[in-house]
């Protein structure tokens, strides 16, 4: 919605905000558990790709050269 807007600051703080506080704060301290666990661990590492490509797609206006590197 911000960058429908063109509010660029907001945007990039949400884009931040999706990778500290959802993803690396709380989903990947969630996984670990699920990571160890052999039934689970499959689905759990088809989430976390998802939501790291996400998030890598996000990031590609604001920084296009890393994300496409990382």
């Amino acid at each position: 919605r911000r960058m429908e807007t063109l509010e660029f600051h907001g945007a990039l703080a949400a884009v931040q905000h999706f990778w500290l506080r959802s993803f690396c704060d709380v989903y990947l301290e969630t996984a670990k558990p699920s990571l160890l666990t052999p039934s689970a661990a499959a689905a759990t590492r088809r989430t976390l790709l998802s939501c790291a490509e996400l998030g890598l797609r996000l990031l590609g206006p604001f920084a296009p050269f890393l994300g496409e590197e990382l």
